[in-house]
């Protein structure tokens, strides 16, 4: 590994971030920095089942971002028995490898070298996208699907280490830079290396040297077939996370025995063989920043080969932290990038503050899952990665620029001041309150929503740095706005309550009114909380984690039925766990007391005591107001819960839209 004294470079002064701006060395490549693109699974293919024009931005943008490696994602090896997936590559397909080509052409456009994540699902893969085969494995057995998986032979074995072979050479051919031998997250290798997948009792399994040796044939085969100088990276699970698993001391085993045979370790966590496993391989808003990176520093420190770490990275004086303590010699992000695919070139250009931080919600992969679409709460141009290109490089603004009314300093109203007052036009925005932020600012009380006060305070920090004329403390009414005569009305002023007609429903607390219950809690009071959502469920969690007792009555079935299903697996866990908080399901509540609360389950009445009642039935839009506002000016916009109440990813998608509309005139 080659050294290089930034210092010396800039003339003895240190950049703030010296250590993730610094070069490394892998292999016969030299990286520009330590920031890398992960690996990333796509959402769509084109109608030919190869990357579309989108798909193809979607990496040329990050690159564009400055990282110093963008590895495209999730390429199979062998499409006839490996394919886990529809949104999946072949490069053994003769017809993937003009897009494979253009996409390392496009990195290299961006400034950045190009690596190929190499994968095999195994037992993961479904009949359905094999064409009817049957899937293979280190052992036979039923999934929870009831597919059957056959065990495979020793000549399958060989033949798919062959495989990986064939498909590092290809990408070599096609211009990557690099490649990636993927042997973790429950994958084919990492089936093998497993005590809870591999059950063989031939030279295959058993011992952990055996369970290591389709891993090792493998990368055998890929540097036979790649040569001496050209790097491989290779990615495992330090740990599987979860009973039964293996630990992190089977993990530094098998990085010793990588050690000296690959040129990066890239070391994360988890497998898809146990949900709440694949929840710790992207880490929510409930693990901690680099949650991962605690596996990767103990293996840095039984190898000679470089480490890469994963795994919640958004928070760059950690990163510098970690890699100026020898934690690792560089970092992947993969959502962090989603949501500012820039993060890398405002390190390097000392603009970190401006950053757009991820917030850890999930929607990216919960989109990915249920819509088949990427989406993220905090950046719009998710899945529009071809506009924000042609945005970025083509910018044009409008010559005439007119005076912005916005209404409501939550997030939807934030976004839309901060991006129409950078095109250039004139924004006043109003705050019935003396703070901004809107519902944000529930973070200050649940310390698990880290992530979401730093996207606050993001927005806080814009919206202060550019001419945006602030009025706090000004309530907007209609016949303020006949006053004001804006040119543009923007209402983003939130959803109203939802309350329920009910004796006794004036004692209880709104679950909006964080700082009362936040008071409250230090006393470690007893609470009901009527309503098992994300809002109810997520500040349940909380109160009993600060030592409080807490029940939530939900009148349905389960609760966070509107969670993204990454985030959803996250919360019940933690739930579960929670020794002092109980979910009562199908319990409609009837009469609020001073001292409990009167619910029904099946028709049968019963009584809850409590100290406090906390609201969370959701809120709704004053669909008459929306007529009034209409009605009220030339052009309004009326966007965030104010429209339709939802969550973040929604109300910055309705403020991006207003923005676009405004100045496109469309």
């Amino acid at each position: 590994m080659n050294a290089f004294n930034i210092a010396d470079i800039l003339g003895g002064e240190m950049r703030k971030y010296g250590k993730l701006c610094s070069p490394l060395q892998i292999g016969g490549v030299v990286l520009k920095n330590r920031m890398l693109s992960a690996p990333t699974s796509l959402a769509e293919l084109g109608p030919d089942e190869h990357y579309s024009p989108a798909n193809i931005a979607y990496y040329r943008l990050k690159a564009m971002g400055g990282c110093s490696l963008v590895t495209v994602g999730d390429v199979i090896v062998d499409l006839n028995t490996g394919r886990s997936h529809p949104q999946q590559v072949g490069i053994n397909q003769e017809s993937s490898i003009p897009y494979l080509i253009e996409v390392a052409d496009v990195i290299h456009k961006g400034g950045a070298k190009a690596s190929i994540e190499l994968d095999h699902g195994g037992a993961l893969c479904s009949p359905e996208f094999l064409e009817g085969r049957q899937p293979i494995g280190p052992s036979s057995y039923i999934d929870s699907y009831g597919v059957s998986v056959r065990a495979m032979t020793k000549d399958e074995i060989e033949k798919i280490a062959e495989d990986f072979g064939k498909a590092a050479l290809a990408a070599k051919k096609c211009g990557f830079d690099m490649v990636m031998i993927h042997a973790g997250h429950g994958w084919l290798i990492h089936q093998f290396l497993s005590p809870v997948t591999n059950h063989r009792t031939d030279e295959w399994g058993g011992s952990i040297e055996n369970r290591m040796r389709f891993m090792l044939l493998v990368v055998e085969k890929v540097r036979a077939s790649v040569g001496k100088n050209f790097p491989i990276e290779i990615r495992i699970s330090g740990a599987e996370r979860f009973e039964g698993g293996y630990s992190i001391d089977t993990g530094i085993e098998i990085a010793k025995a990588l050690d000296g045979k690959v040129d990066l370790i890239h070391v994360s966590a988890g497998s898809q063989q146990n949900p709440y496993s694949a929840v710790l391989m992207h880490p929510g808003i409930f693990q901690s920043e680099g949650e991962n990176s605690k596996l990767a520093k103990k293996i840095k420190a039984n190898v000679n080969t470089p480490v890469c770490s994963v795994g919640a990275f958004s928070d760059p004086d950690f990163m510098e932290s970690f890699l100026e303590e020898d934690g690792a010699d560089c970092i992947a992000m993969g959502r962090a990038l989603i949501a500012d695919p820039f993060f890398p070139k405002k390190i390097t250009g000392g603009k970190e503050r401006e950053i757009l931080p991820c917030i850890r919600c999930g929607e990216c992969h919960s989109s990915m899952i249920e819509k088949h679409v990427m989406r993220c709460s905090v950046n719009p141009f998710v899945g529009r990665e071809e506009e924000a290109i042609n945005r970025f490089i083509y910018k044009q603004i409008q010559q005439v620029k007119r005076g912005i009314c916005i209404v409501g300093g939550g997030p939807a109203g934030l976004w839309a001041a901060i991006g129409l007052a950078e095109l250039g036009y004139r924004v006043d925005l109003y705050e019935e309150k003396d703070i901004l932020g809107g519902a944000l600012n529930h973070s200050d009380f649940e310390k698990f929503k880290y992530g979401i006060r730093r996207y606050r305070d993001f927005l806080l920090d814009r919206v202060k740095k550019i001419p945006v004329k602030l009025h706090m403390g000004e309530k907007v009414d209609l016949y303020k706005i006949n006053e004001l005569h804006p040119d543009v009305l923007i209402w983003a002023a939130g959803g109203t309550a939802n309350t329920l007609d009910l004796p006794g429903i004036n004692e209880a607390i709104l679950a909006t009114d964080y700082k009362k219950i936040e008071d409250l809690a230090k006393e470690l009071h007893t609470f009901i909380i009527v309503g098992g959502g994300l809002v109810g469920t997520e500040m349940g969690l909380d109160l009993a984690r600060k030592g409080c007792k807490v029940f939530i009555l939900e009148m349905g079935t389960s609760i966070v039925r509107d969670a993204g299903w990454m985030h959803k697996i996250n919360i019940l866990h933690q739930v579960e766990v929670q020794e002092n908080m109980f979910i009562y399901k199908n319990a409609c509540c009837k009469e609020i007391k001073d001292n409990g609360v009167i619910y029904s389950v099946d028709g049968e009445d019963k009584f809850l005591s409590c100290d406090h009642v906390i609201l969370a039935t959701g809120f709704h839009a004053d669909i008459d107001l929306h007529i009034d506002l209409y009605n009220s000016c030339d052009e309004v916009y009326i966007i965030g819960d104010a429209k339709n109440p939802g969550n973040i990813m929604t109300s910055i998608s309705d403020a991006q839209n207003a923005i676009e509309q405004i100045d496109l005139g469309i």
